[in-house]
């Protein structure tokens, strides 16, 4: 790690803050949640989840939407992840995130996507 940041010339580090957000129903109870990382001025969503019962009600939408506000605050200009076919590459595509790179030899035809977004 240090010698990454070395050669990054601390750039690796900033903002160097983790964005963890919850979702939770009335009872208090998960039922999403995004979990990223951010360096070099970027947001990295490395976990993203809505309960299936919550689904397409709009608060996948606003999770996404409140960890790219807070990265912005921070300064961060760009976001990316990856997702698989079977999973969500559609929700980033409607959210403004573009595919960068696919790998599409997985066993059962999955594929998985890279995408990103400016912010």
């Amino acid at each position: 790690y240090n010698y990454n940041v070395r050669e990054t010339n601390g750039l690796l580090k900033i903002p160097g803050k983790s964005i963890n957000l919850f979702l939770r129903d009335k009872t208090g109870k998960a039922i999403g949640g995004i979990f990223c990382a951010t360096y070099c001025d970027t947001l990295y969503i490395d976990n993203f989840w809505i309960d299936e019962e919550y689904r397409g009600s709009g608060h996948g939408k606003a999770l996404i939407i409140q960890a790219e506000g807070i990265a912005s605050n921070m300064g961060c200009k760009l976001s990316h992840t990856s997702t698989f076919s079977y999973q969500s590459p559609e929700f980033y595509k409607k959210m403004g995130y573009e595919v960068f790179g696919v790998i599409d030899e997985y066993p059962d035809g999955m594929v998985q996507y890279f995408l990103k977004k400016r912010l």
